[in-house]
């Protein structure tokens, strides 16, 4: 997004990224492990070998994930160009790329991060695939790699995949899976089963996927965790340092002295900080847009809307310089919202070609809200030109907004070239659309709501709501409203769903969606939108010291704007404080409240009176009173020490409508009271507990699953509840995960088999301390016609 006439090799101006690994928590729920989605594992990964190998070995899946203008994309490019360079009879050996880093001084700096091009010389091929060019044609990976080769009249020949490979596939949020008729085609190829989420990768041991994608796509993903690793890019490593690089390319252009380049540059942070631009320079391609701005002495104050609207006028300044004309507009508009919006001095190009923006705004606007999605990101000509003339797509085109440009994808799409130069500014277009268009605000808030109508698309309008927020207060409160009511049924959703109470207590959703609406708060703030009213009911306070000041200011703003209508909230927190702002909540809040996630450390007794839980998690030193469990459908109680005779008390009175029940730590005998009174249960999971196969005379009618986690068991354990599953009139599901037995009692799974009515789906043993091995073993009884 650069001056389009500034041609220099990306080493020029990359800088390397800041990528962190990521690991998912859910197998240690029970067990004290955090309930968040992913958790930093580690410092930054400083070369490619960290990346692609552990402990010495290549790995078969790796995902990275950032949010827009991270710089996914660079760092997808910077990889292919180091390959290319590792290949190349020029390449430098790792040894020699690491003595040779010392400055025209004699002074030596730091090993350059991601040099090591011997790590990247394993690898024979590597494929480079942009899934924004497949998105709604191709599911399989390979098929692409195959069909682009082809494409671009070159042999291929499929022993490629018994080398040593990368494929690379960048932009997996960009890609969605194509139509699949009703009933298929007899010959239809698609194997992506029920999964259509992310393309079809090939699996072998000599094969590593490299996925891009933004959070949101990956949220909900099942990773392996001994195959696949997660990491998240997170800007550049030094933003100084990228600020640098383009002030000297931009300065090398107009030559100018290496004196007053270093005099821009420190400028240049002054200004960054004076303006309380810090916030935006942390991403690398609105760092690139302020630099930029700032060069040419258009950095105006800090807004995400600022920097774009600045970003736009910029391009389209340059098209007309280069097209030597006055402006594109053919045609006059009378839009009130127009004027307003962009009328400003320092746009004085959006405002002169006002017909030009609007119509490169529906489009935007019309793509990305498009219900096949067939064209929502890479599009046709006639696509574009149902939005406006051709002459304003060459228009378009001169200023870069929109483009056609080569990328380094192997793509045979030829006839769908077209896309905005950005996701970015194709979702900030989409903002002035609605910004620009309030009279039809009914009709564009219901094609939104369509579109973006479950918690799997929701996430992806966290960028077009930012930008409205800054632009258009009441679009933006109706979509906030929205976006808090998708979340709401996704919870009642997993509630309801007998298969989704195992994996119910991960809420990524409901903290991003707090994290999309706290941003685009700040956004309207930053761009005095002082009046905006947005709708938050779903509340994460978990390492919320981690947080910073500004977002939390934000979120306490919203929560006291919804202070009586907050849904969920999930609280991790050792402060006493914390305790008086949590009870202020749950208690103004009691006739909505309906999800609850607690692990308090010594922070002093919460009152429940008259709230109505759907849900309940309770871990470690959380201290509950006055619970009423009547509306509840699950619940965790999880080392609680303190409140765990109280929570099971409360169930044998009014805990009818408990569905799911985890125990983990339990030590209570009050289970043995509550169990007949829960007469809705349906699934039981014990954790690491003495209360085990003797709980198994108490279970309810109901029951029909029973799960025992790392509990230590016997063979007359096992047997016990083989006899008392097949005793129900009912079918039920027995599952033992890495329970503890003597190394003598292994001939359990031999017994099992010959008993009648036993359907066994897992019997694995493993040895392990002493005497002691693990078994994981799971049957379910075959009802008797």
């Amino acid at each position: 997004m650069l001056d389009p006439d500034i041609d220099v090799p990306l080493e020029r101006i990359y800088v390397p990224p800041s990528i962190h690994e990521l690991k998912r928590g859910r197998k240690d729920r029970h067990g004290g492990g955090e309930m968040d989605t992913t958790s930093r594992a580690g410092p930054d990964v400083s070369c490619y070998r960290e990346l692609l190998h552990r402990d010495g070995n290549p790995v078969n899946t790796i995902y990275i994930q950032g949010d827009p203008g991270c710089g996914k994309t660079t760092f997808s490019t910077k990889l292919v160009l180091d390959w290319c360079e590792a290949h190349s009879k020029n390449g430098a050996s790792t040894l020699e790329t690491f003595t040779g880093t010392a400055t025209s001084t004699g002074k030596t700096s730091n090993p350059t991060y991601f040099s090591d091009l011997d790590t990247l010389r394993e690898y024979k091929f590597l494929f480079f695939v942009s899934l924004r060019d497949y998105s709604g044609s191709k599911c399989n990976v390979s098929q692409m790699v195959k069909d682009a080769i082809k494409s671009n009249q070159l042999v291929w020949d499929n022993s490629v995949w018994e080398h040593k490979c990368i494929v690379l596939t960048d932009a997996a949020d960009e890609w969605y899976h194509p139509e699949i008729a009703s009933p298929p085609p007899r010959d239809y190829a698609c194997k992506c089963g029920k999964d259509l989420s992310m393309p079809q990768y090939l699996q072998r041991k000599n094969i590593t996927n490299f996925i891009t994608a933004r959070p949101w796509k990956l949220a909900n993903l099942i990773m392996s965790d001994t195959l696949t690793r997660l990491f998240e890019i997170s800007g550049v490593t030094n933003y100084k340092t990228l600020a640098e690089n383009v002030i000297t390319v931009l300065a090398e252009k107009d030559g100018i002295s290496r004196n007053d380049q270093q005099c821009k540059c420190i400028d240049f942070i002054e200004i960054i900080k004076a303006q309380s631009l810090g916030n935006l320079i942390t991403v690398p391609a609105v760092c690139v847009q302020l630099v930029h701005q700032f060069y040419v002495g258009r950095l105006v104050e800090g807004s995400l809307c600022s920097v774009y609207m600045n970003m736009l006028d910029m391009h389209i300044a340059k098209g007309l310089q280069k097209l030597q004309i006055e402006n594109f507009d053919t045609e006059e508009m009378c839009v009130n919202e127009i004027k307003q919006i962009i009328g400003t001095e320092s746009t004085e190009f959006l405002r002169d070609n006002r017909s030009l923006v609007y119509s490169a705004s529906a489009l935007a606007f019309k793509t990305l809200t498009d219900t096949s999605k067939e064209s929502s990101l890479v599009f046709a000509e006639n696509t574009i030109t149902n939005h406006m003339t051709k002459t304003k797509l060459d228009y378009l085109l001169q200023t870069g907004i929109i483009t056609k440009k080569k990328s380094l994808a192997l793509s045979s799409r030829k006839n769908v070239p077209y896309m905005f130069l950005h996701k970015t500014i194709q979702e900030f277009l989409a903002s002035l659309y609605i910004a620009m268009n309030q009279s039809d605000i009914e009709n564009i808030l219901s094609t939104i709501q369509s579109v973006y109508c479950d918690y799997k698309s929701i996430l992806d309008i966290g960028q077009l709501f930012i930008f409205t927020c800054g632009m258009c207060a009441p679009a933006a409160e109706r979509i906030s409203k929205h976006i808090t009511d998708v979340i709401t049924c996704d919870l009642e959703s997993k509630l309801t769903s007998i298969s989704d109470l195992d994996i119910f207590l991960f809420l990524y959703p409901e903290r991003a969606a707090q994290n999309i609406i706290v941003d685009g708060f700040i956004e309207g703030l930053a761009n005095k939108q002082s009046c905006l009213q947005l709708t938050i009911s779903h509340i994460d306070f978990r390492f919320i010291s981690l947080i910073r000041k500004k977002y939390l200011y934000a979120l306490n703003t919203l929560i006291d704007m919804n202070i009586s209508n907050i849904i969920s909230i999930q609280v991790h927190s050792s402060h006493q404080e914390s305790q008086h702002r949590l009870q202020e909540i749950i208690s103004k809040s009691r006739e909505t409240l309906s999800y609850l996630y607690l692990q308090l450390y010594d922070t002093g007794q919460l009152d429940l009176q008259g709230v109505k839980l759907k849900y309940l998690s309770c871990r470690y030193k959380t201290d509950i009173s006055n619970l009423d469990c009547t509306f509840m459908r699950a619940c965790e109680i999880v080392f609680t020490r303190l409140s765990e005779d109280r929570i099971l008390q409360s169930m044998s009175v009014t805990g009818k409508s408990i569905r799911s029940l985890v125990l983990a730590f339990a030590t209570s005998t009050g289970l043995c009271a509550a169990l007949p009174n829960l007469t809705s249960l349906h699934t039981l999971n014990l954790f690491s507990t003495g209360l085990a196969v003797s709980q198994l005379s108490h279970l309810p009618e109901s029951i029909r699953k029973v799960v025992y986690q790392c509990i230590r068991v016997s063979t007359q354990d096992i047997k016990s509840m083989v006899e008392w599953s097949k005793s129900r009139d009912a079918c039920v599901c027995c599952e033992l995960s890495l329970c503890f037995i003597s190394d003598n009692e292994t001939d359990i799974c031999h017994w099992i088999k010959q008993q009648d009515g036993i359907y066994i789906t897992q019997c694995k043993f493993e040895q392990e301390y002493g005497c002691l091995g693990k078994i994981s073993i799971s049957w379910s009884t075959i009802l008797s016609k």
